[in-house]
């Protein structure tokens, strides 16, 4: 769920605060799966355990991705980007998994098999299920194995950011094909993609035994590009109603409206699973719409404490499951558990200031001085460096 904070925040703080409600979303939904928060079965139900919010941050990932880099990779900047993007995401994944050493030590010193399997759906193995689900956490490919003893240890949430990462590793060449095409092209691209998704989400339903399945829709990169596909589309039709010169407000809170209206409708119906599929174009328009607005239409969206708190989405992210762990391990339960969630979201805006923001400018650094070769330059004359630009996260 990784994004470019610092631009996203100075552009579109609306959109910058929009992650915070989703991913507040996912962090009660998990809380309430195990037991640290009394969230009643409809408004569990009505956000969709927080899998709809993941749609929305692959979206806005697309989004992002596109304003911040529309012009960079169209003159040469991939190794940037690609620089930029391990820099964003890896030390947090790292403090995540650091994190989730005392839960792993706890229960492989207790020997609890029935929390084993709850916490990390491990039966037997348990050594050599522990280190696989390192190495592919490590590795960022864990979306890609249908196996909860893979997925689930350690730090589970992470299989969203194996996501993210083979977006990444497309990126570039998707900005360049889809920025060349007409708006009818773009639109036909991506609903073409997102049916062929459905397709793919029903043979899964269809032929691969419940215990895979789910796995391979909710969390395989595969299942979850047309989403990533739709941020890139509504970002490139954004730019160009920008630059038509004339004022999208009106458009824009017509395309809000809209697709708040048609996601409460479906939050409240859910007439397929997985829900994200519905939900995924509509999130587009929202995305869109927000962006279009000239002056704020829904103020809470642009509050400065509700921005930064989006700041620090992704750092809330990757810590609330491995401090859920660390209560239940302490005895904290439904009564008490709301405290954890107060605790996580103060915790995840230090991480943010203190940790995540300095160690991407202390790895992008890094990266720019041991990837860039020195250039040829002429005799007398210092060696030039490529200049980064726009810190773009």
């Amino acid at each position: 769920m990784a994004m470019d904070s610092n631009q996203s925040g100075s552009a579109f703080p609306a959109l910058t605060s929009i992650r915070f409600i989703a991913a507040f979303a996912v962090v009660v939904s998990h809380y309430s799966e195990n037991n640290l928060l009394p969230l009643p079965s409809a408004i569990f139900d009505f956000i969709d355990g927080g899998r709809s919010a993941v749609s929305l941050f692959f979206v806005l990932s697309g989004f992002i991705l596109t304003f911040t880099y529309r012009d960079k990779l169209g003159h040469g900047g991939v190794r940037t980007f690609y620089e930029a993007r391990i820099a964003r995401i890896y030390p947090m994944i790292l403090l995540g998994l650091l994190l989730c050493v005392p839960v792993v030590a706890y229960l492989l010193y207790t020997g609890d098999a029935s929390l084993m399997l709850k916490w990390y759906a491990i039966k037997e193995a348990v050594y050599p299920a522990l280190v696989v689900s390192l190495v592919c956490q490590l590795l960022l490919i864990n979306g890609w194995f249908p196996f909860s003893a893979i997925k689930q240890p350690w730090n589970g949430p992470s299989d969203s950011v194996s996501c993210e990462v083979f977006f990444y590793l497309l990126f570039p060449f998707l900005l360049r094909r889809m920025t060349r095409m007409r708006a009818a092209r773009i639109a036909l691209v991506s609903i073409a993609l997102w049916l062929a998704t459905g397709v793919w989400i029903a043979l899964l339903h269809a032929y691969m035994p419940i215990s895979r399945s789910g796995a391979m829709i909710y969390s395989m990169p595969l299942s979850r590009l047309s989403e990533f596909v739709m941020g890139i589309a509504a970002a490139i039709f954004y730019l160009r109603l920008r630059a038509s010169g004339t004022s999208q407000h009106v458009r824009g809170v017509v395309l809000i409206g809209v697709a708040s209206f048609a996601l409460t409708g479906l939050s409240a119906w859910r007439p397929v699973a997985p829900s994200f599929f519905l939900d995924a174009p509509l999130f587009a328009a929202l995305i869109l719409g927000l962006a279009l607005l000239e002056r704020p239409v829904v103020g809470l969206l642009n509050w400065r404490p509700l921005v930064r708190l989006g700041d620090a989405s992704y750092s809330l992210y990757l810590i609330h499951m491995p401090l859920a762990l660390w209560s239940l391990m302490l005895g904290f339960g439904p009564s008490n558990g709301w405290m954890v969630i107060v605790f996580c979201i103060v915790a995840s805006l230090l991480c943010f200031k203190l940790y995540e923001e300095p160690m991407r400018r202390r790895l992008k650094a890094r990266l720019a001085r041991v990837m860039t070769p020195l250039s040829v330059g002429k005799p007398g004359q210092p060696v030039a460096r490529p200049t980064h630009g726009m810190d773009s996260g």
